[in-house]
């Protein structure tokens, strides 16, 4: 495959800084911090300048590791500890408080390596890639036997590559100046979390996450899609 040339951007520290500014006002209060450490298998999905589909492409499997922090949308138990306006308007709403208090919201950085293999007319190639950005979650969590929890959320990502390499035939080429790699990624998608309570601070899970990148560039070449699953476990802490 022929690659257009683009400058590099290094765009990583910009992202982290604005990741700070994001997590920041919520640290103080995070019920939980979560990590995860599992394995990305990634499909990459090209799209020709003809806009013919290439199936030449196999997905390949990667290192994903993620830290953030978890809290409840509606802490019931504390807003009944406080006399402010939030407090009256949900006591006077215990049905849709009751319902908000089963949503969680995450937001945490994370590392993916995003990988393919193929071959045409019998030449092999690879792509080998690391991305790091963050991530959050939405939705809700049901306890439904003896400290077992189930959570379904929705999920949105925000991606940029700091390193990658395509292997094609007995030729690497770097992928940090090719458009279509190169570019602030954004991916949309769910996961879905199967937790246990191990004591009272303490909870194992495992989660699977499935999104797709968004609003991808279009090269002279064609425009190239990624479509990460990751499954994964972890441990969170509760404070």
């Amino acid at each position: 495959m022929k690659y257009y040339k683009a400058s590099t951007k290094h765009l990583c520290g910009v992202w982290f800084v604005i990741l700070y500014l994001v997590v920041a006002p919520f640290v103080a209060q995070a019920q939980s911090w979560k990590w995860t450490i599992g394995s990305a298998i990634t499909q990459y999905q090209f799209e020709n300048s003809k806009g013919v589909q290439i199936d030449w492409m196999k997905p390949s499997s990667g290192l994903h590791v993620e830290l953030a922090h978890e809290h409840v949308l509606l802490d019931t138990v504390r807003l009944i500890s406080k006399f402010s306006k939030s407090a009256i308007y949900f006591s006077n709403r215990p049905k849709l408080a009751k319902s908000l208090s089963y949503f969680h919201y995450a937001i945490g950085a994370n590392y993916h390596q995003l990988n393919a293999i193929g071959d045409v007319q019998q030449i092999a190639f690879s792509y080998q890639t690391d991305f790091v950005g963050f991530s959050a979650s939405l939705g809700p969590k049901y306890t439904f036997y003896k400290g077992w929890n189930l959570g379904v959320a929705g999920v949105l990502m925000g991606q940029q590559l700091i390193a990658g390499n395509q292997l094609l035939s007995n030729r690497y080429y770097p992928l940090t100046e090719d458009s279509q790699f190169n570019s602030f990624k954004i991916f949309a998608g769910y996961q879905i979390e199967l937790s246990k309570a191990i004591n009272p601070n303490v909870r194992a899970f495992a989660q699977v996450r499935r999104t797709a990148s968004l609003f991808s560039p279009q090269s002279p070449t064609g425009k190239l899609d990624l479509l990460p699953m990751t499954i994964s476990m972890g441990i969170s802490l509760n404070r």
